[in-house]
């Protein structure tokens, strides 16, 4: 599902204008990025939480030059979902169509 799906789900339920449903999602992205980049931590209930992190700087092996190299530092972001969305994934009942 993409930003477009998203849009057209939400308008669809609601019974709103498409324009305004992507406007909402645009409105709740740069929030949790405005957050994400001031290094707090986003926690949506039902979905679960980001968390923003420093990777280390780590060296590597880089095998075109054959020497090693320095990656530098930066931040990156981890998402843990919350125990009442992992219970509504595991125990979706899935169906395999079997070969005869």
């Amino acid at each position: 599902m993409n930003h477009n799906d998203l849009s057209k789900k939400i308008s669809s339920k609601l019974y709103l204008r498409r324009s305004f449903s992507k406007k909402v999602l645009n409105l709740i992205y740069d929030e949790i990025t405005q957050e994400l980049q001031k290094g707090n931590r986003v926690y949506l209930r039902a979905l679960g939480a980001f968390h923003p992190i420093e990777r280390p700087a780590r060296r590597y092996y880089d095998p075109k030059t054959k020497t090693i190299k320095i990656k530098p530092s930066y931040k990156d972001i981890t998402f843990n979902p919350s125990e009442n969305l992992l219970k509504k994934i595991k125990t979706k009942k899935t169906t395999v169509a079997r070969k005869k």
